[in-house]
């Protein structure tokens, strides 16, 4: 795969379907120089859906859906790579440090596809669930059996870095599983409003603001930590992307 094919593949699937060849086209003639260009033309147009043309009706919904729960998954994996602390817990015992849980978890729930609830639809469903999830079913058993062994403590080395690594990719492929399952749902379920997912991604957007502003309030008060610092910055573009996202959707909405 050249660069002119991968870089016109991070452009939203409405736009690859009407414009992808000549995209691929300009980076092609362009060459090295035209790629922040096509970089900065692909962030912007995921910011704005209301651009996006449609070559079937709902597929802006069906795509910014999976999208969401990209985002969302990309966030459980930044904040896992941290340390846990008393910064950010996910825990009903500390609401205050909690509270940012509470707008994701909320636009989430708005954002869920709802499947026709018929037996065939179900069964379907259970059966996509089933061949979706079964191979990182699998993985995080095997990471639980190891970790329930004790094996992995006495690790060093080499080995001590394959088990670390093994745990990271785990997790990764759990996420794009689960963003999969969304996606294979979202073809035949009942997609949320474009009002729901604006609120939504503001929703979203709102938890990520309060986390970053969380982390970044601990950061000010005590020595500054490159580590916390990236963190609070992750956060805030992530929150960014979805309050931007939900608002173009609004806009478009009025």
């Amino acid at each position: 795969m050249n660069a002119a094919t991968l870089l016109t593949r991070l452009y939203p699937p409405a736009v690859r379907e009407r414009w992808g060849e000549d995209i691929r086209h300009e980076v092609s003639a362009g060459g090295v120089r035209s790629w922040p260009d096509t970089l900065a033309g692909a962030a912007r147009l995921w910011l704005h859906p209301g651009d996006w043309p449609e070559t079937f009706t709902g597929q802006t919904r069906r795509v910014l859906t999976v999208a969401l729960f990209t985002l969302t998954a990309a966030t459980g994996l930044l904040l896992r790579s941290a340390e846990p602390s008393t910064t950010l817990t996910a825990d009903i015992h500390h609401p205050a440090t909690s509270l940012w849980l509470a707008p994701l978890l909320l636009g989430i729930g708005l954002a869920a596809p709802l499947p026709p609830l018929s037996g065939a639809a179900l069964r379907s469903l259970t059966a996509a669930a089933f061949r979706t999830l079964a191979a990182p079913t699998a993985a995080v058993v095997a990471l639980c059996l190891m970790a329930w062994s004790g094996v992995a403590e006495h690790l060093t080395g080499f080995a001590g870095t394959a088990v670390v690594t093994y745990y990271w990719l785990t997790l990764g492929f759990v996420a794009f599983r689960l963003c999969v399952l969304v996606a294979r749902i979202a073809r035949t379920a009942a997609l949320p409003t474009t009002r729901r997912l604006s609120t939504a991604l503001l929703h979203i957007g709102t938890g990520l603001t309060l986390a970053a502003g969380q982390n970044l309030l601990a950061v000010v008060r005590t020595a500054p930590h490159p580590g916390s610092l990236a963190e609070s910055t992750a956060l805030g573009l992530l929150a960014a992307t979805a309050i931007s996202t939900g608002r173009d959707l609004r806009q478009q909405r009025a």
